[in-house]
Formats: structure tokens, C-alpha cells, sequence
């Protein structure tokens, strides 16, 4: 049998190391990690190899030549543009006349491959995945095999609530040759996102091996430095250079220690480097080729790669050290610090912790380096969150920090589009502001700023604008200390996740474009688009005149002032609360109950024809009807489809996956349909907009999306169809909706959902988003959350009793899987 390795990463979430090679080039125990990989297909008897290449391809050429040295015959294909992982193989597909192994190049792996053969040949298999059980499998496949091992289901880096199974795919397959005839050659095409979906639909035998042994894919520099420790700890069973002169001590040829250095296990010494007096080498370092540590000097849990020199009293802690890299003498660098080739450190320097310095850089004398040596942040936690960006003022947030998210956001249109930013009045939105508009400028943009807006308002100037892209900036009225920043696509949704991963691995890797001094283009200023915007609000309006008494409350001056102007001159009576109570329809646990209790009484005593009240950024709202009922969040959801249903007379609604099913009810009774999104915002957001925007769902969006025009559509159907809002309310027919929250650890969310998968049995199963399951009593959706340990339960049922115990029955079950 053949194999091919795929080795044309380029390996940007491992910058610095990857600047100057391949990510396969990228060493671990002294070896380049590829080698490890035909260490172990050499093993198994796998001595014909492919290896395709696309990034700094000459550097592996050279290295491995034609393989023979490692006792193997090695040949090379090389893409010019990027075809994806099938499309990369296709170009060997000469070479590949029997069935073959797939195995990346630049990950560390000792699973059996002659037991993954003999599982593809007795099942007959076409295509055969290795798959490994792993805790946060956000960054893989995730697949999901019947009791047989044959693969039912799979999706490509799924956000956590389509997370199904804990099962990853490792990218090492075992394929027959005629899956190369299902695309053309020079195609873009993946064996994940394209290939394999085409044989699960046409039901070809692929199956799934779950293998035991140890697989890391060594996607960014924690994955890095793991992959060396589990060397050295003997997780990985790989060859080490060198002798073991004691237990975990492994020392290389041509190696000179000074018998006053004190060496501490486990640990690697690499061929000709010298260790000299008085060297502490602590455990878990590894050391490279024809280094030199010098008296005094010492290094814990760091990794030195070739030619370095650390001088008198140089000191490293948990840092990794390229190339040729030179500490002068009394340096020091600390935790997760990372040094690109060609650097030198001068006398008494300090790198702190977690900072990266670019190749061929030069580090003055007693400097201390607290941000990294290159464009971009120091921090590389995942940026974005259910809803955007948030985080404490100057904490989280900083004017720099905001200046480089800019500059992120504009990397990714690459310099060429339109951008509108705006915020809410207060001082530090404006103040971030400022920032986010240089980070923008910088990148060439050309920045719009339209002043102190509300977030509807902001999106409704990007779509009148014809805008790329938008930025809204805001405060919580209940934390003046807390920031939101919610980045818009061109129709004023918030960006997708392809997108907010785009921008995070641009953030993380600092590899922001910075464009010529004399291309920086001017900020244009539009004021007062919010009179434009409540112009176009009463320009809508199809009734003649609303004569509502509406009780109206927000914790936002500015928010009620303006829709009080725009009621009173639709022809309303508006009566303003003053009193701190509610500001979402979603009745969060901080409220008081008395509060709520205080707003439906008013409204049912005063006599109003309903109340309102809206939140900080004018885009959610919770309505009260004239007899005092609350308009739930669930029962938000349905009366706007009930509303939008009779005005399209018909058409399609929207709603997310855990909507009662009492819309389908509606839709059914107007001739309607509903298609159901994930939870999270920029799902519902562009199920509703899609690619372009068409009047009905504009009209959805707005309701959903917008405070303002939504109270205002409702009022105006109200009056056109000469009905009170209690009357629509009692045209919902009755439902039941629980919902509760369980602890749930992030390396267990993974094996919960697919151990509920697997117990439901007959139940029916849908996993668009979490796994939602139905029984004849109602169904219940287990959804873990992006942002926290815990899972969502909801559940539906003909009673509330019936569903409270549904729920109840499903947190236990979280709580025992999780725990297990």
C-alpha cells in the first residue's frame, strides 16, 4: 500500500515558529515533525510515499530529498494555488493505483496504521476515517459512527451547540482510488467539507476507526510545547535521538556537558551542543542542535532549537527559542514567550510572559518587553462571544486593544471597502471609538463616522449606505464598566463565525496589514442619520392615525426621549416610567419580582393600551398587555410570527430552534411556513436576511432586531386591523416552555451530547443545533453554551408540570454524564 503525506500547511496560528517554514518543518524532540510521520508509516511497511506541498515547498524538498536516507521512496506534488485537502491528492492520483493512506504532516501520531488497514479491508470500506475521542473537539470534525463503525453522521470545527459527539477525525484516512473520481483535477475540493458528504448521501460503505493510540494535532504553540512534554513523558512512542545516559536523560553525539551542570529528567540534549559550568537544565527542556549554554545560565520546561547561544546567567521559564537565537548575558525570558530566528536579546533584557518577538529582531539592552515585538496584542483567547465583543473598560479593553481589533477587521476586506462605526453617548464608547477608527484607517479603509446612534439605528445606516461592514459601540446603563462591540456585515446583521475566525486568526497570529502613509484616507462624518432613520419609521406607518396610550420605560435617557417624540407624533399618548425596573423581555433573575409585578399593575390600573419597555441598545423589548400579562421571550417570538403571518398573508417565518412548536400551529392556520436557526444571533440574523435584503424578512429582522420600528410595526397593526394587543396574545394558542441551566465541564460537552444521542432510542433526534429530542409528551433540547461550563435544557410539553419534569430529567442526565 501507498500513502500520502499532506504537507502544505503554512501554519499561521504557530507564528513565529512558521515564519520562515512550513508548519511540517516545525521540530518536535529535535526532529521536524513529518518525520516522526514516516518514521511511523516506515513501521507499518508504507515505504511509498506522496507528499504534496504547496507553502515553502523548496525547504522540504531539500530536507527530505528522495526519502531514501530514512529509508523510504519519497515523491512530490506541488500546488500552486490551494485545492484543499481531496485536491491536493488529486494531483498524485498517477502515482495512487491501489488503495491508500492520508496522513498529515504536520501532526504527532503512533496510532497503529496496520490495524486501521486490516479495519478498512474486512469491512470493505471505500473510505475509512480514524477518529479519536477527544474533550473540546471544536477545532475538528466531529463524527459520529452506528454500532458497526460505519459513519452516520460528521460536520466540519462546529461551534459548541452543534457539537454532537466527542469523536474528532484526525485527517488519516484509508481510501480506495476511486474517491479521486468524484472531482476534477485542479478543483478546490475537501475530503471533510465536499468528498465525504457525497458518499454519506449516496450511502458508500465509510466507516469510522476509533483508535487508541496517541494523535495531537499541533494546531497552535500550546499544542506545541504539550506535544514535546508528551515526548518526554513517553506518551507518544516516537524515536529520540541519542543515548538515555540515565532515566528520562537523553543525550545526542558529539555532546559536551561540564560535570558542574546539573541536568534534570526528563529532558533531550541535541547533537554537538555544549552545556558549560555551573548550567542548570531543568526538567522538561529540550535542546537542539549545536547550542551553547553558558556559566550560570539555566532553562525549566523550554524548548531551543538550533545555533542559539545563551550567554552568563541567561535565563529562560516555559519559553521556546528559535533559530540562531542570542541572549546576551543576565537576559531572561518567561512563561509561553516565543523568540523568532535570527533575534538577539541584549544584557539584562527581560521577555515577560506570553509575548512573541518576530524574526530578526534586535532587543536593546535592559529592556523589558511587555507587548509583542510585531503589529499586534498580546492576548489570544478566543475574541469574539455569544454576541460579539465585550469586556471591561480599559481591563479587557484597551484604546490599543481596540486600535488592533480594528486593524483586524479591516485585514480581512484586505484594504479595499467602506466602513461605518458609531456608539452610544457615553464617554468611553466615544473614547474606543476614536481607536477602532485609526485600527480601521490604517488597514486603508475608508471609515464613516455616524456619531452617537443607537445599534438598530447603526444597522439600518449601513444597508442605507451601502456600506461593507459596520462597528457599533456601546455601555450597559447596569455596569457603566462593561463594553459591547458588535462588528455588522453589509445588510447591518452581526458577522457570521467564518468571519469572527477570520478576525480572531488575524488578531492572534499579529499579522495585521498596515497600508502606505499617503494611501490613509480621511474620516468622512455623517451626522444626524437618526432623524433620517425615525423619518423613514413614520414614512412606513399604513395607519392613519394611533391613538394608544403606551407606557413606556428604559433605562436610557436618550432611548426614551426618542421614542417618546416618535409616539407622540404618531398620535400617541406615551406615559414615562421613571422607576428602575425591567429592561428585557427575557425577565432576567436580577430583576425584582416586585418590579415586574409593579409594571403590569400600572399599566392594567392606569389603563394603558399596553406597555414597553427597552434595553440599553434599543434592539430588545418586553411588551405588557392592556390586562397586565407579560409578553414573554417565548411568547415574543410567536406573536410576531402571528403578526407577520397575517400581514404577508402567508410567506415564512424565522424563529430558533428552541421556539415553542405553537408557531408551526400559526403558520399552519395562514398558510405559512417556518424554518428554524440556531439560537445565536448571526444565525437568526441571516436566516432571515440571507444574501440579500427582501422586503418580508427586512420586516421580520426589524421586529425581531429593532425596539423602535418593531413597537411601532405592532401599534400600526393594531390599529389597522382595530384590536387590542390582549386580543392578539389570545390568539396563541396555549404552550408550555422550561427552561433551566446544569453545570457542565468544557472537556465533557462534547461526550454528553452523544451519549443523549445515543440513549434516545426510537425518539426522533435533530442536531441542528445541541440535540433536541422529541417524545410523544414534547420534546427537550440539551444546548451547551459558547461561553460557560454549563448546558441549556429546554423543554415543551402539554403542561407546565410535564415539562418541568422533562427538563429536570435531562439535567440529571448532563449532571451524571458530565460527572461520569
Amino acid at each position: 500500500m501507498k500513502a500520502v503525506i499532506m504537507a502544505g500547511g503554512e501554519g499561521t496560528r504557530l507564528r513565529p515558529l512558521t515564519c520562515s517554514r512550513p508548519k511540517p518543518m516545525v521540530p518536535v524532540a529535535n526532529k521536524p515533525v513529518m518525520e516522526h510521520i514516516i518514521e511511523l508509516l516506515k513501521k507499518h511497511n508504507l515505504t511509498e510515499i506522496a507528499v504534496t506541498l504547496q507553502y515553502m515547498p523548496d525547504i522540504i524538498k531539500e530536507y527530505f530529498n528522495d526519502g531514501k536516507e530514512l529509508g523510504v521512496d519519497m515523491r512530490y506534488y506541488v500546488e500552486n494555488t490551494p485545492l484543499g485537502t481531496a485536491g491536493s491528492v488529486k494531483n498524485a492520483e498517477d502515482f495512487l493505483d491501489d488503495t491508500f493512506i492520508v496522513i498529515s504532516g504536520d501532526a504527532l501520531t503512533d496510532i497503529d496504521l496496520s490495524e486501521v488497514i486490516d479495519f478498512h479491508n474486512k469491512k470493505g470500506s471505500m473510505a475509512t476515517l480514524v477518529l479519536k475521542k477527544v474533550d473540546i473537539p471544536l477545532e475538528y470534525g466531529v463524527v459520529v459512527t452506528d454500532d458497526d463503525g460505519r459513519i452516520v453522521r460528521f460536520l466540519e470545527k462546529p461551534s459548541w451547540g452543534e457539537v454532537f459527539s466527542d469523536t474528532a477525525n484526525t485527517g488519516i484516512y484509508v481510501l480506495s482510488p476511486e474517491v479521486l473520481s468524484y472531482f476534477k483535477k485542479n478543483e478546490m475540493f475537501d475530503f471533510s467539507k465536499d468528498l465525504f458528504p457525497i458518499l454519506l448521501k449516496e450511502n458508500k460503505p465509510m466507516y469510522g476507526f476509533i483508535a487508541d493510540g496517541y494523535w495531537c494535532d499541533i494546531g497552535d504553540l500550546a499544542a506545541y510545547r504539550q506535544a514535546n512534554f508528551d515526548v518526554l513523558d513517553g506518551k507518544v512512542k516516537v524515536n529520540i535521538s541519542g543515548k538515555q545516559i540515565s532515566k528520562g536523560i537523553w543525550v545526542d553525539e558529539g555532546a559536551e556537558i561540564d560535570e558542574t551542570a546539573t541536568i534534570e529528567a526528563p529532558c533531550i540534549i541535541g547533537k554537538n551542543s555544549k552545556i558549560k559550568k555551573n548550567v542548570h537544565i531543568g526538567s522538561y527542556s529540550v535542546i537542539g542542535e549545536s547550542n551553547i549554554v553558558e556559566d550560570r545560565a539555566g532553562l525549566k520546561r523550554s524548548i531551543i532549537w538550533k545555533n542559539c547561544i545563551l550567554e552568563s546567567n541567561a535565563q529562560l521559564r516555559g519559553s521556546i527559542l528559535c533559530n540562531k537565537v542570542h541572549f546576551r548575558e543576565n537576559t531572561s525570558a518567561y512563561e509561553n514567550a516565543v523568540i523568532g530566528d535570527d533575534t538577539t536579546v541584549r544584557e539584562n533584557a527581560v521577555i515577560k510572559p506570553n509575548i512573541k518577538v518576530w524574526p530578526n529582531k534586535l532587543i536593546d539592552e535592559s529592556v523589558e518587553v511587555n507587548s509583542n515585538l510585531v503589529w499586534g496584542s498580546k492576548f489570544t483567547r478566543t475574541i469574539f462571544g455569544n454576541r460579539g465583543v465585550a469586556g471591561e473598560i480599559n481591563v479587557d479593553i484597551t484604546p490599543e486593544y481596540a486600535s488592533k481589533l480594528g486593524a483586524a477587521y479591516g485585514a480581512v476586506f484586505k484594504g479595499k471597502a467602506k466602513v461605518g462605526i458609531s456608539c452610544d453617548r457615553s464617554n468611553s464608547a466615544n473614547m474606543l471609538k476614536i481607536s477602532f477608527i485609526s485600527g480601521l484607517l490604517s488597514s486603508g479603509l475608508e471609515v464613516y463616522d455616524l456619531g452617537n446612534l443607537l445599534l438598530p439605528m447603526t444597522r439600518s445606516a449601513v444597508r442605507f449606505y451601502k456600506f461593507d461592514g459596520g462597528i457599533h459601540i456601546s455601555t450597559s446603563s447596569e455596569d457603566m464598566a462593561r463594553l459591547f462591540v458588535d462588528f455588522l456585515d453589509k445588510n447591518g446583521s452581526n458577522i457570521d463565525r467564518g468571519l469572527e475566525r477570520k478576525i480572531e486568526n488575524v488578531f492572534i497570529r499579529e499579522d495585521f496589514s498596515r497600508c502606505e502613509g499617503d494611501l490613509i484616507k480621511r474620516v468622512e462624518v455623517i451626522p444626524d442619520y437618526s432623524k433620517y432613520y425615525l423619518h423613514s419609521i413614520i414614512n412606513n406607518v399604513k395607519s392613519q392615525k394611533m391613538n394608544f396610550r403606551v407606557a413606556l420605560f428604559s433605562n436610557s435617557d436618550f432611548i426614551t426621549n426618542t421614542m417618546s417624540t416618535l409616539l407622540k407624533e404618531l398620535g400617541c399618548e406615551v406615559g414615562i416610567i421613571r422607576q428602575k425596573l425591567i429592561n428585557t423581555r427575557t425577565i432576567k433573575q436580577s430583576t425584582l419580582a416586585a418590579d415586574v409585578r409593579y409594571f403590569s399593575n400600572y399599566i392594567k390600573t392606569r389603563k394603558f393600551d399596553l406597555g414597553v419597555s427597552i434595553e440599553d441598545n434599543s434592539e430588545k423589548m418586553m411588551l405588557v398587555d392592556n390586562k397586565g400579562r407579560i409578553v414573554t421571550e417565548d411568547m415574543f417570538i410567536a406573536l410576531v410570527s402571528l403578526i407577520l403571518l397575517k400581514m404577508m398573508n402567508g410567506g415564512m417565518v424565522v424563529v430558533p430552534v428552541s421556539a415553542s412548536q405553537v408557531v408551526e400551529k400559526i403558520a399552519e392556520q395562514h398558510n405559512g411556513k417556518v424554518l428554524r436557526a440556531k439560537t445565536s444571533l448571526q444565525d437568526l440574523m441571516a436566516k432571515m436576511l440571507c444574501s440579500e435584503v427582501k422586503e418580508g424578512m427586512l420586516e421580520q429582522f426589524t421586529m425581531h432586531f429593532d425596539a423602535m420600528a418593531g413597537l411601532v410595526r405592532i401599534l400600526d397593526f393594531m390599529a389597522s386591523n382595530d384590536c387590542k394587543l390582549s386580543d392578539l396574545v389570545e390568539m396563541i394558542p396555549d404552550f408550555h416552555i422550561n427552561r433551566k441551566e446544569v453545570e457542565c465541564p468544557w472537556n465533557a460537552k462534547g461526550k454528553v451530547i452523544r451519549q443523549i444521542m445515543q440513549e434516545a432510542g426510537k425518539d426522533r433526534v435533530e442536531t441542528l443545533e445541541g440535540v433536541k429530542i422529541h417524545q410523544d409528551r414534547g420534546w427537550v433540547l440539551v444546548l451547551p453554551d459558547a461561553e460557560r461550563p454549563v448546558c441549556k435544557v429546554i423543554s415543551e410539553s402539554y403542561s407546565a408540570e410535564f415539562a418541568e419534569e422533562l427538563s429536570d430529567l435531562y439535567v440529571n442526565k448532563v449532571r451524571e454524564i458530565s460527572r461520569s
